[in-house]
C-alpha cells in the first residue's frame, strides 16, 4: 500500500470519527472536548506515519 493511501485512510477515519461525534447527542461543550481530542489523536497518527514513511524529512526538520 502506497503511504499517500495510508494518510488517506488515517485522514478519513479521523474526519469520519469527527462526524459521528457532530451527529451524537450529547452537550455541545462535551461534544466540542470530544472533537478536539480525537482531532488530537488523529493528527498524532497521521504524523507518526508520516515520520514512519518519511524519515529523511523528519531528519532535514521538514514536517
Amino acid at each position: 500500500m502506497k503511504s499517500s493511501h495510508v494518510l488517506a485512510l488515517l485522514g478519513g477515519a479521523v474526519i469520519g470519527a469527527t462526524l459521528a461525534l457532530l451527529f451524537a447527542p450529547a452537550k455541545g461543550s462535551d461534544t466540542r472536548e470530544k472533537i478536539k481530542d480525537t482531532l488530537d489523536k488523529g493528527v498524532g497518527e497521521i504524523k507518526k506515519e508520516y515520520h514512519k514513511h518519511f524519515p529523511k524529512n523528519q531528519e532535514e526538520g521538514i514536517a
